[in-house]
């Protein structure tokens, strides 16, 4: 009798898992590293995925600040992607439900979470809490597609003794705050990962500590056919070894202008620290802009202030005579520097000469001369080299973007409705002054300046003016949680991922926004225009009082 009731508990148990399967039916894999899809947890991730006819176990690390907390709630399940059945947590390994959970010296914690099995018609699935608002990584992928694909083979070693849990691996040139990052845990100061890539496309691999405080080394490489041993020194630049062609390439230029240019930009460095300790840095004109800044109560007046230190800088008013002089002597630095990688990019085509080049046109301040020289070597030995290569069809995109001035026609392009179709914006601005506001829920400049522009939208949007925000998120519902706190009474539209490329279009790279208002036929009146130039604009295309 005792042994019938335990059979049927467990088939019981099986049923409220999501349906009652025989051990035959049920997925059986184990999978390193799984590929997830979107995402709103970044403080938790799933590092292996155990299924076994029994249970599905995932192995969970967690990542935050040292002394921080997370808490893990009992209302966790995971949903299959093909039958939709839920499976509700059975228990959890390593920590307790329910209690703050702080983060020792490593920023790390590990645990496991134990479900019922996955139906075997289940190849992927979502991790989630229940209720809205919920956190959730959705399309844990369980296969692992490799065929076909580059495979490249990380390991190393993290010297630092502390706060080196965590290793935050994406591509070269994407933004970590938009682009989902693959996370690589470090365990006893060493790591490995096994990357599968369908180009040898550039990689960046980074500390996370040292990215959440503002400053890091990057370890840079091409994700191509090799194995690469990459070290992380307590100071300084990390190491790459590898036995990889393209990387070789790179690992050599990479050299040169080291032994090149680092003792001037270490002599740079140098004056500019005695500058600083003889309080010369700055014009007494400067000097009281950072003041109020620092004083500065709120992100609105702080942004005034960020305006008159960029035109000061504009105009040679904002560093001392001195200071001036060796931001001089760095501009030559740099330049000179782009110009030795320019040369060696042309004198031999290589994965690594196009994606330094796809980087390098991303960046909008160059000066003109430098703009065009990069244009031709592409244009001249670039252009038709590896037909096919997702680089070509960014930097198509960064060329249209060179057009975007004022008096210029305002580029069409394609961005995403809110339910999930895709809209042109043409059809969105026809026929009215149109200001398009670029933002992200993470930049608060960005944000600050969007609400300046309510008082402006309510009293033109009558009289033939219009607002379209677009937000650049990693998940929509950071872009909806943003709005329903500031209140834009416009719609807003998010750039989930950069799908559609719309901040290479409009040539800002990887900052948070931008701003661009267009004519009714479709010419550009201005590019960063405040809210208040904006009104003035606005009154004498459309009527109104003057002044304010």
């Amino acid at each position: 009798m005792r042994h019938y009731l335990n059979y049927l508990l467990s088939a019981i148990v099986l049923l409220c898992g999501g349906g009652l399967l025989r051990a035959q039916e049920a997925q059986v894999c184990d999978v390193k590293n799984p590929i997830v899809g979107d995402r709103n947890m970044e403080t938790v991730e799933i590092s292996r995925v155990e299924c076994t006819p029994e249970t599905t176990t995932l192995y969970m690390e967690a990542y935050n600040r040292k002394g921080y907390w997370i808490q893990l709630d009992s209302v966790l399940h995971l949903r299959g992607a093909v039958t939709g059945l839920d499976y509700p947590l059975r228990r959890c390994e390593g920590v307790a439900l329910g209690q703050h959970v702080y983060m020792p010296d490593s920023g790390n914690v590990s645990f496991r979470l134990v479900f019922p099995p996955l139906d075997g018609r289940d190849t992927s699935f979502d991790f989630m809490e229940r209720g809205k608002g919920g956190g959730f990584i959705k399309g844990v992928n369980l296969k692992e597609e490799r065929e076909g694909k580059l495979h490249c083979r990380l390991t190393g070693m993290v010297e630092k003794p502390t706060e080196a849990s965590r290793l935050v691996l994406h591509r070269y040139g994407l933004d970590a705050r938009v682009k989902p990052f693959i996370s690589i845990p470090v365990h006893n100061g060493k790591f490995e990962y096994d990357l599968y890539t369908d180009h040898a496309e550039a990689w960046e691999l980074y500390l996370w500590h040292d990215w959440l405080n503002g400053g890091y080394y990057p370890a840079k490489f091409l994700g191509e056919n090799a194995t690469l041993h990459i070290t992380f020194p307590d100071k300084g630049r990390p190491k790459v070894e590898t036995d990889g062609t393209e990387n070789r390439i790179m690992l050599y230029v990479e050299h040169q202008v080291d032994s090149i240019f680092s003792p001037k930009y270490a002599l740079y460095n140098a004056r500019v620290d005695t500058l600083y300790s003889e309080d010369d840095c700055y014009t007494p004109a400067g000097k009281d802009l950072y003041e109020r800044l620092r004083a500065a109560e709120t992100q609105e007046e702080a942004n005034k202030i960020y305006k008159q230190l960029d035109s000061l800088e504009k105009s040679r008013r904002l560093y001392s005579s001195r200071m001036m002089a060796l931001e001089d002597y760095l501009a030559v630095c740099r330049a000179e520097e782009k110009s030795w990688r320019l040369r060696e990019a042309a004198r031999k085509p290589s994965v690594s000469g196009l994606s330094f080049l796809r980087s390098e046109l991303d960046y909008f301040e160059h000066p003109d001369s430098l703009k065009q020289a990069l244009w031709a070597v592409y244009d001249s030995v670039y252009a038709g080299y590896l037909p096919g290569y997702p680089y070509h069809a960014v930097v198509n995109t960064l060329r249209q973007s060179r057009t975007l001035a004022e008096g210029k026609p305002y580029p069409d392009y394609e961005i995403t409705g809110r339910d999930g179709l895709p809209l042109r914006m043409s059809s969105l601005i026809r026929g009215k002054i149109a200001f398009v506001d670029l933002w992200a829920s993470w930049c608060g400049p960005c944000r600050a300046n969007s609400k300046s522009m309510i008082p402006v939208y309510e009293e033109f949007k009558d009289k033939g003016f219009t607002v379209v925000g677009i937000a650049r998120e990693k998940c929509r519902s950071d872009m909806e949680q943003a709005v329903l706190k500031d209140g834009y009474p416009w719609a807003c539209y998010a750039e989930v991922e950069d799908a559609n490329n719309i901040w290479s279009l409009h040539g800002i790279g990887n900052s948070g926004g931008g701003t661009f208002l267009v004519d009714s036929d479709g010419t550009l009146l201005a590019v960063g225009a405040s809210a208040d130039e904006v009104r003035e604009i606005l009154r004498k295309k459309l009527g109104g009082k003057s002044g304010h």
